[in-house]
């Protein structure tokens, strides 16, 4: 199961969101440490669904630079770059924590700390 969680769950930190909700747990919860706690998959979607949306009005650079899986959890590191319309940049630095249950993923925990443009980006 540890491939199929690992893919779900890079899916996931890719923006890749509506690829994954028919593996969302309806008892799903999302913390989005220091911002809001989702709960339930109607709200996580909804959320998903926003998310989404600003993705698509910005140029989006993701890069994950490591994924470590055991069991049913999988943790993934990562950057993005988000390049609005006015050429301006943001750039992230993330982690996020994939919990799996009953080959359902269940509870997602994800720390995003807004940085300077990194030097290996």
């Amino acid at each position: 199961m540890t491939d199929h969680n690992k893919k779900i769950a890079t899916a996931f930190s890719k923006g890749e969101f509506s690829s994954v909700y028919d593996i969302l747990a309806d008892n799903i919860e999302w913390n989005i440490v220091g911002e809001r706690l989702l709960k339930g998959k109607e709200e996580v979607i909804a959320y998903c669904q926003k998310t989404a949306q600003y993705f698509s009005e910005v140029s989006t650079d993701f890069r994950l630079k490591s994924i470590v899986a055991e069991g049913n959890h999988v943790m993934i590191n990562g950057t993005a770059e988000f390049i609005g319309k006015s050429n301006k940049s943001t750039y992230i630095s993330s982690c996020d924590v994939y919990s799996f249950e009953e080959n359902k993923l269940r509870e997602i925990t994800s720390y995003c700390i807004k940085t300077n443009k990194p030097e290996t980006l």
